[in-house]
């Protein structure tokens, strides 16, 4: 690889790296980075795969679950949640 390649490609993964970093996804009045929406899904796959009856009476339980970021729990607290998290689900 030349010293041409080499910085090119270090610069390339330096700008990747910042861009992913400001991706965020907007649900309602959230904006919340999507890193987090992804391992928010990776929980709820986990939850729904326990519970498969994730509703509204689940989303208190999972509202409850101390694994849940602290980002979500402002969401927990809206009258809408579960479907918030659904949509969130869906990213």
């Amino acid at each position: 690889m030349t010293m041409r390649a080499l910085f090119t490609s270090i610069l390339l993964s330096i700008c990747l790296r910042g861009f992913t970093a400001t991706v965020v996804v907007r649900v309602g009045l959230f904006d919340l980075p999507l890193a987090e929406v992804i391992d928010l899904k990776e929980l709820m796959d986990n939850e729904i795969f326990e519970r498969p009856r994730f509703t509204y009476m689940g989303t208190s339980l999972f509202c409850n679950n101390s694994v849940l970021p602290v980002i979500f729990k402002p969401i927990c607290e809206k009258a809408d949640a579960p479907q918030i998290f659904f949509m969130l689900r869906e990213y």
